[in-house]
């Protein structure tokens, strides 16, 4: 009996580049934290995890259960160099270069599904050397918008492929309008969040005390998060008169961008108000005490950071990304800036500060909120599609 409750277990393989904490690495833990080792049996390949200052490896966070393959580990400061060298190679020649051990991984294996994890990776590895019975390319921003995406190289695997898997409705149609080849394949799978786990570290003790009102920013110091539009949105708010204390939680391993970052807060004379924080264990609890958690990307296909907000109960001042747009109703359970305009955003918080009717209305409406149930429902569902496998899913190993 318990032989054949084995061999019913699904076999899923998640390949990733790296998996430090970020909105996607940890939408992808907390998969693996619902989904039950009775039923499943996972294994997640790293192809490229290199040694990152103030960065978080989630590695040691994952349930005992999931088999891990860090393919670069132990290779120190020697994975850096392998890493532009693979960098330089799928930029000239559209190739994918990967490690011996992570082909050797997988080399004898079949799965019932493997995923390919991220847009920014090249679904080359999962098409060429994964044997599965469904595989799948799992995107995460608004590829139409991403200027990162070299869509030669995303979308020159299609026939090894069943579905691409987005993050939300609008992503996924504007997706759909720009790339036809999407039209028929795409599915949506909302990130899923620790609920929980956020309720609970959002109820403890931020140990420092901050002049109110507090806004807040929580996001990894990356290009399409704007962080130099946030502090052009801070000095309008000073030379208006408006005291708040603007935080900032996240890596800041990008030292190029954190170092302009600097000398913009101390050219706009910012350095009371404006504090980058750097990656912290526990964001959730200055999520709570924030009057707003502010969400100003240029692009962003489902923010964890709105969903974490809501799940805690703190309103979120944001700009119209399609994650944002599908997440927030304005002035319902929360705040849309009808533009990405630093002029436009200062508005949008001037008046969201001196309303505490609107504050406390849009609280209220956040009490309750879960997402859980329904991202769960969208991953099982991927199993029980039906469509006609080609042969060019189950390759032998290159």
């Amino acid at each position: 009996m318990g032989e054949h409750r084995k061999a019913m277990k699904k076999k899923l393989l998640f390949v990733v580049t790296q998996f430090y904490k970020g909105g996607a690495e940890v939408a992808l833990k907390n998969l693996f934290d619902v989904l039950s080792p009775e039923e499943n049996e996972i294994d997640l390949l790293v192809l490229d995890q290199i040694p990152m200052k103030d960065a978080r490896s989630l590695l040691p966070l994952l349930p005992s259960w999931v088999r891990v393959c860090d393919a670069a580990d132990g290779e120190g400061c020697i994975a850096i160099g392998k890493k532009l060298c693979y960098k330089l190679v799928q930029k000239v020649a559209l190739r994918q270069m990967s490690r011996q051990r992570a082909r050797a991984f997988v080399q004898e294996k079949e799965y019932d599904a493997a995923f390919s994890y991220g847009e920014w990776l090249s679904p080359e590895f999962v098409a060429k050397n994964v044997r599965a019975k469904k595989k799948f390319i799992w995107i995460h921003a608004d590829i139409d918008k991403a200027r990162y995406v070299n869509e030669k190289i995303l979308f020159s695997f299609d026939r090894y492929y069943n579905n691409y898997i987005f993050v939300s409705k609008r992503s996924k149609e504007e997706a759909e309008k720009k790339y036809p080849i999407l039209r028929g394949k795409s599915v949506i799978v909302h990130n899923l969040c620790a609920e929980e786990e956020i309720r609970f570290k959002a109820g403890r003790t931020v140990n420092r005390q901050y002049k109110k009102p507090v806004l807040l920013s929580v996001g990894n110091l990356r290009e399409e998060k704007n962080y130099p539009r946030q502090l052009a949105v801070m000095r309008l708010l000073k030379r208006r008169g408006i005291s708040v204390t603007w935080l900032c939680i996240g890596s800041t391993a990008n030292l190029f961008l954190y170092r302009k970052l600097i000398r913009l807060v101390k050219n706009y004379g910012l350095e009371k108000e404006f504090n980058f924080l750097g990656a912290k264990e526990n964001p959730y609890c200055y999520m709570a005490m924030a009057d707003a958690v502010m969400v100003l990307s240029d692009y962003e296909s489902w923010s964890m950071v709105i969903t974490e907000a809501k799940i805690i109960g703190t309103p979120v001042i944001a700009t119209p990304t399609s994650g944002a747009m599908e997440q927030i109703e304005d002035k319902v359970n929360g705040r849309i800036v009808p533009s990405f305009r630093a002029e436009q955003i200062a508005d949008v918080v001037q008046e969201y500060l001196s309303d505490c009717k609107m504050q406390m209305k849009i609280r209220e409406n956040l009490e309750g909120f879960c997402l859980k149930q329904r991202a769960q429902k969208e991953f099982q569902a991927l199993f029980s599609q039906k469509g006609e496998e080609k042969s060019e899913k189950n390759p032998v190993s290159v």
